[in-house]
């Protein structure tokens, strides 16, 4: 146990932070989080985000001091922490779960377990396993949170985003606190992913008053000219002009605490206040390191020095020992020590090196990431000799690699990765990065600037042995071991070995070098497709996992690099190649919105399926993926052709995956989704109950328990409550109330779904109160229904559809049981979520429809003649906003017309508007009897104020029609009968006699 437990990836100790927390400067912030932690039903993670420079880091560190104080962390990972070869997102999960384990001992085991079970595992059990049963197994009552710092400049972020539906269900259990730069939807993710789970937290910028406390805090340990401190009136400026940014503060005094020889703290600060005034808010910080940097390296040689040092670092991908670097970017080791030190005053870190071990880190583990923005940006008001480029220092970065390159090369025994230093062993590493940041791009026949490059020149001269060698030192560096042999490859396939090379990196933790390896491999070999359609693969799991764009970008061009090439050369790889390609766009499409890339990515399927015939090893592949991009578009044209088509691709599909195949399952459900949705259209019952059938044989696969059973159960659900509504077998409903309840029970509370479930189970036990009149289930739909507001609090996306809810099943209660308890909550209900509806939304007109009804029962119930006056005011106002032609049309001109027949001087409105909404109201539709007995008693109010016998008999046909039409039990069924006394009443009146 103690190996495997030495086998997870370690975070470098970060105790050493250059920054401190000012006592109470964020204790806003931190009260809620706080708050947020202790809520039982809170969500699954909080996202603090702000600009660079607000101290975000340095609130994440007190955060993690507070929480673990309070006994509520789990662990903390700040991305500064973890190393260059660990930050892939497997190897992250683990020294994730690593931290929890060293801070609760008692999770080890666990852990442990985790490791056996996670061998080769996909991306999504390692989070269950290492995160979720680890936490779980403490068995805390209060959930442990794992807070993750800079979760937005990890390449990986977008996998602990998907990730956290399945976590979802542990949310009583794990908590994640996560600290960016930007709202997670502004790179690209879902907002109907982030809402649910995520509760998003701007970070404000601190008072200017805070920021006056954190100046006089630090000017303690300053050594002021005869003692002299900065005036009050200084101190404010200084304040002022930090405009929030802790890191500018922080370099201020860091700047003043230096003891440069050219002017003593007073000066500096005399000279920070007199540059600062020139410059607009968006330069305070670029001119602060401008004349920092000038005053640090004032003359041109030791400025020529410190951008070689500068731009070596900014591309340095882990610390070497300073004589190994100074070696490594011919750079004198006393000039590389010089500069270390004199760049301590930009620092906000400072690495925890053993003693005795002097290391050059890179520039992102020491400095702020402003100031390495700064470095590479083409500002105007600067025209800085500090100016780097991250590619030219990569190529120079390269190049020295190559140099030390030789070297490695066998002689008479075989190298071993044991024999190498620290230098030889960065450049196996990393020497792959470095060319492919740091080197012209190719395309198939467009290679001449590649090959004019000196790394180009050197590889070649290496030749297939160098390469192999390479290759062997990097996978036994990984203890990956290699079967490759060097016989096995002619001079002409360099790239081949490198793709080979890199399909093993695949199997490791350093898998983020499978892209450098294959950048390498194409510029070698641009003419192969196959090495082209693996970079486009390895683009494309990388731009799933990031939701880049520029990921996906690449991803789309080497999958068109590679079918170019098989359609000029004619291959056999043709299908694959345009396989590839339309998988490709169609993640594009998802990303970007582009309908050309989704029509394309349908053209290139369809192209590739001609190709793979019935028989062919792929033609399921093609077939599943052909539907996926045609249920793209169907969801954009509302077609059936569409979806007729994808209905046969899928049938198809679900053949060629008998019982026990892998893909059964999934394949299952497709077609049953796709079979409910074309019932939705074309009301086909032969659909419906094909897809019921389906969903039955998928959920008979999942053992309970098992995280898909939950959609499975629903899906299930609603197919057989749609059945209901076809049908009206009961029995249908009763079994849908069933599985929603078993849905429900697996998300407990906390859980992502819960929501979801909760409304589900509500929903169709207000169906099967409609059907049996049995207040047991509108009292538990009310009583669900209550939940799902508590888990909609103020600000939440779904906080009106949840009041709504309520509301409806309120107003029901009360027509029921005439509480009016009930109906006066409703009315309260309806005006809150009218409140959160601006004029314009789409809501509005419904929400206005249902308050104006509500009161309008209110007026029958009291007698208010205000209540009557509001609903028709409403009621107006709604109609107002539904033009002819507008589905819901018919619903606010009945309520309207039952407001106005109240008022004898509106009667012959009422009973026009009543006209007009039965003809518009299907026979088959819902509320098509409402609508009748609403028509028909307003001819009732007329008969009785005109005598018209033909009014009367028109009442009397419309009421026969209704009780037609109305089933037993209805709601409505006592509204039907007190109508018909009155009808019976008219009819014995002499006035009704002709």
């Amino acid at each position: 146990d103690a190996l495997l437990w030495d086998t997870l990836p370690r975070q470098r100790d970060l105790s050493g932070q250059h920054s401190e927390y000012l006592d109470g400067s964020r204790e806003d912030t931190a009260q809620n989080v706080l708050r947020w932690a202790k809520e039982p039903a809170g969500a699954l993670a909080l996202f603090i985000y702000g600009p660079a420079g607000l101290g975000k880091s340095t609130l994440a560190r007190h955060l993690s001091h507070r929480l673990h104080a309070d006994g509520r962390l789990a662990a903390s990972v700040s991305l500064n922490g973890i190393p260059a070869n660990a930050r892939g997102p497997e190897s992250v999960v683990k020294l994730i779960s690593r931290e929890i384990g060293e801070m609760h001992p008692e999770a080890i085991p666990a852990i442990i377990e985790a490791i056996k079970l996670c061998k080769g595992a996909p991306l999504e059990d390692h989070w269950e396993r290492f995160l979720k049963d680890v936490v779980c197994s403490l068995k805390f009552s209060d959930p442990l949170i794992v807070l993750f710092d800079a979760i937005d400049e990890w390449e990986s972020y977008g996998s602990l985003i998907k990730a956290l539906p399945r976590l979802s269900s542990s949310a009583s259990s794990l908590r994640f606190i996560l600290l960016g730069r930007l709202d997670p939807r502004e790179r690209g993710f879902d907002d109907t992913l982030i809402r649910p789970l995520i509760r998003l937290y701007p970070l404000p910028p601190v008072s200017i008053n805070t920021m006056e406390r954190y100046f006089n805090h630090q000017f303690s340990g300053v050594r002021w000219e005869s003692g002299r401190r900065p005036f009050m009136s200084q101190t404010t400026r200084l304040a002022e002009l930090a405009n929030g940014l802790f890191i500018w503060a922080s370099i201020v005094c860091s700047l003043l605490k230096k003891r440069l020889s050219v002017s003593s703290p007073n000066q500096t600060l005399e000279a920070i206040l007199q540059s600062q005034q020139k410059l607009g808010e968006n330069e305070s910080l670029a001119g602060l390191y401008f004349q920092a940097l000038m005053w640090l390296f004032p003359d041109s040689v030791s400025q020529k020095l410190a951008q070689k040092y500068l731009a070596a670092t900014l591309v340095l991908q882990q610390p070497l020992p300073i004589a190994e670097f100074s070696s490594l970017v011919d750079l004198p080791s006393h000039a590389a020590e010089e500069i270390q030190g004199a760049l301590t005053a930009l620092q906000i870190r400072r690495p925890a090196d053993k003693e005795g071990s002097r290391l050059i880190h890179p520039a992102g583990d020491l400095f702020h990431l402003s100031l390495l923005e700064y470095l590479q940006s083409k500002s105007e008001s600067y025209g800085t000799p500090f100016s780097v480029s991250a590619f030219d220092a990569h190529s120079q970065l390269a190049e020295a690699c190559l140099r030390k390159f030789p070297r490695l090369r066998p002689q008479s025994a075989s190298v071993t990765c044991i024999h190498l230093s620290a230098q030889d062993e960065y450049v196996v590493k990393y020497l792959a990065t470095h060319i492919y940041k740091g080197t012209p791009s190719v395309k198939p026949g467009a290679s001449a600037e590649w090959e004019q490059t000196s790394h180009h020149g050197i590889l070649q001269e290496n030749g297939v042995v160098g390469l192999h060698c390479w290759g062997s030192l990097l996978l036994e560096l990984e203890m990956l071991g290699s079967c490759m042999k060097e016989e096995e490859y002619a001079e002409h396939e360099a790239g081949r070995l490198m793709r080979d090379v890199a399909a093993a990196l695949g199997r490791g933790s350093l898998r983020s070098l499978q892209i450098p390896w294959l950048e390498v491999a194409v510029r070698l070999q641009p003419e192969d497709p196959t090495i082209w359609t693996d970079l486009g693969w390895a683009y494309y799991r990388a731009g799933e996992h990031s939701k880049n764009q520029d990921t996906v970008e690449k991803a789309v061009l080497a999958h068109q690099n590679a079918s170019d090439i098989v359609e000029k050369s004619g291959g056999p790889d043709r299908a694959s190649a345009l396989f590839s390609l339309a998988t490709s766009l169609h993640v594009r499409f998802r990303l970007i919105g582009n309908t050309q890339d989704l029509y394309r990515s349908i053209s290139l399927h369809r192209e590739a399926l001609g190709m793979r015939p019935v028989g062919h090893e792929h033609h399921a592949t093609s077939l599943v993926n052909l539907a996926v991009s045609l249920t793209s578009l169907w969801k954009i044209t509302d077609s059936t052709n569409d979806l007729d088509e994808i209905v046969l691709l899928e049938r198809e599909a679900l053949g060629l995956h008998p019982p026990g195949h892998r893909h059964r399952v999934s394949s299952l459900r497709n077609l049953a989704d796709t079979l409910h949705s074309r019932f939705q259209k074309t009301e086909s019952i032969a659909d419906l109950n094909e897809g019921i059938l389906l969903s039955r044989e998928a959920l008979a696969t999942y053992p309970r328990g098992h995280a898909d059973r939950v959609l499975i159960l629903r899906s299930l659900a609603i197919s057989l409550q749609s059945r209901f509504e076809t049908t009206a077998f009961i029995g249908d409903l009763d079994e849908a109330v069933q599985l929603h309840r078993q849905a429900l029970d697996q998300c407990p509370i906390g859980h992502a779904d819960r929501v979801a479930g909760l409304q589900s189970l509500a929903a169709s036990l207000h169906s099967r109160f409609q059907v049996t009149t049995h207040t047991a289930n509108l009292d538990e739909d009310i009583l669900l229904s209550r939940e799902v507001l508590e888990l909609r609090p103020p600000g939440h996306a779904g906080r009106v559809p949840a009041l709504r809810s309520l509301a409806f099943s309120l107003r029901s209660r009360f027509q029921t049981t005439a509480s009016l308890i009930d109906l006066d909550e409703s009315v309260f209900l309806y005006r809150k979520a009218l409140e959160l509806v601006t004029p314009g939304h789409a809501e509005r007109s419904s929400l206005l429809n249902s308050l104006a009804w509500n009161l309008t029962f209110r007026y029958e119930a009291q007698g208010i003649i205000e209540d009557l006056e509001e609903s028709i005011s409403l009621g107006r106002e709604s109609l107002a906003l539904l033009p002819d032609g507008h589905p819901n049309r018919c619903f606010t001109l009945d309520s309207l017309a039952k407001s106005l027949h109240f008022k004898p001087e509106h009667l012959d409105e009422a009973l026009q508007l009543s006209r007009e909404s039965v003809s518009l109201t299907p026979p088959g539709h819902s509320e098509y009897c409402q609508h009748l007995i609403s028509l028909a008693s307003i001819l009732l109010r007329r008969h009785e104020s005109s005598g018209s016998v033909e009014e009367l008999l028109e009442a009397t046909s419309l009421s026969q029609e209704a009780s037609s039409k109305c089933p037993p039990h209805h709601p409505l069924c006592s509204k039907l009968i007190s109508l018909q006394d009155g009808l019976a009443k008219a009819q014995c009146s002499p006035s009704s006699q002709p």
